[in-house]
């Protein structure tokens, strides 16, 4: 089962991602879901670094992918940052839809 948390704050904005396990679909190389997630996943790493142009704190090993927003940035990096990861979190939400039996998404909302 791939367990996916995304952490927003009081005004809606995503401050994190985690991505753990494995599907367990299909046999490891042909798991659709896997790389699925993992797709988003590293789009939304890139996108975050390349478009928003924020320095996240990113951990990626096998079997987890977690994302951590810093809380002090200019209002437009926030912005791009926010973008990215709302679409991301859409696909996530889809390929957990569509396989509830391997993804489960989680939204929790933080006190900062």
């Amino acid at each position: 089962m791939v367990d996916i948390t995304v952490w927003k704050d009081l005004k809606g904005n995503i401050t994190g991602l985690e991505i753990k396990g494995h599907a367990g679909y299909a046999d490891y190389g042909s798991d659709i879901v896997c790389a699925a997630v993992s797709a988003l996943a590293e789009t939304a790493i890139l996108g975050i670094k390349k478009i928003a142009v924020v320095n996240a704190n990113t951990v990626k090993k096998e079997g987890l992918v977690r994302i951590e927003i810093p809380e002090v940035m200019p209002e437009e990096n926030r912005y791009r940052v926010n973008i990215i990861l709302r679409t991301i979190t859409v696909g996530l939400e889809d390929i957990a839809k569509t396989y509830p039996e391997y993804v489960r998404l989680v939204c929790k909302e933080e006190n900062l």
